[in-house]
């Protein structure tokens, strides 16, 4: 517990987790001051929690820990289990970027959007930095280079961000004759990314745009089941990530 809270009051002094609380503020008041219409500043905040949550989260997770390492080592000379590090570790850095992102955003988006959509959004983020904090974890204790490290961090975000929605794209126009819909929603689980977009995107009025995709989408992220099956995959892919780190942390050679 005191190595828990060291590492959470030493991440919240920090000027990363600072700057990022910021950003988030600046952008979370004055898309509401600049844009109009309060939906359209959700989408806006949506866009900046698909792509710039995972990426600030994965690049300052792995950074952090590579800085770290003396510090690890010098903490595993003393009678402390390798396990209850690497969860100090994950903890530290999630509840760092949630207090961080639950403030910027969440309070501009609460107080001028209180809506099922705005706590869709700020459900969806929060998720979001549990699954890239674990796989920043993951591929840091995996990739012994910092320089390696980074690049595989970077390829996997825009992998993540982009390439994965081409592939898809790609499939729809390829086979767009065929009833591929209920194939794209279940290729759609295997993105954390697609899976907080959709979730978000189908509680608004944007999801009329999309057609017979959407309708079906719509259906789906709306029901019951389909909600918990969702926010249970993001919750899987935390999961998957943060034992793969464990693993590797426990057979890690420091």
């Amino acid at each position: 517990m005191k190595i828990g809270r060291h590492l959470l009051s030493d991440l919240l002094r920090n000027r990363v987790v600072i700057g990022g609380f910021l950003l988030f503020a600046l952008i979370g008041w004055g898309s509401f001051l600049v844009e109009g219409q309060a939906e359209k500043a959700l989408l806006i905040l949506l866009q900046l929690s698909l792509l710039a949550l995972p990426l600030i989260t994965m690049v300052f997770g792995s950074i952090y820990y590579y800085n770290s390492s003396d510090l690890i080592s010098l903490i595993l000379s003393q009678p402390i289990e390798r396990k209850t590090l690497i969860w100090n570790l994950y903890v530290g850095l999630s509840l760092a970027f949630l207090t961080a992102y639950l403030l910027g955003i969440g309070l501009p988006l609460l107080i001028n959007y209180p809506s099922i959509e705005s706590i869709f959004l700020l459900v969806s983020g929060s998720l979001l930095i549990l699954v890239f904090t674990a796989l920043a974890l993951f591929i840091s204790t995996a990739v012994q280079d910092r320089v390696r490290g980074m690049g595989v961090t970077l390829i996997l975000w825009a992998f993540f961000a982009f390439l994965y929605d081409g592939i898809l794209l790609f499939l729809m126009y390829q086979y767009g004759e065929y009833p591929i819909e209920r194939l794209i929603l279940g290729l759609s689980f295997l993105n954390p990314i697609d899976i907080a977009r959709i979730s978000v995107i189908m509680q608004t009025e944007a999801s009329a745009l999309m057609g017979l995709t959407g309708a079906i989408f719509t259906d789906f992220f709306t029901s019951a089941m389909g909600m918990v099956a969702s926010y249970g995959a993001m919750l899987f892919w935390a999961l998957l990530a943060y034992l793969g780190a464990r693993r590797n942390f426990l057979r890690k050679d420091l």
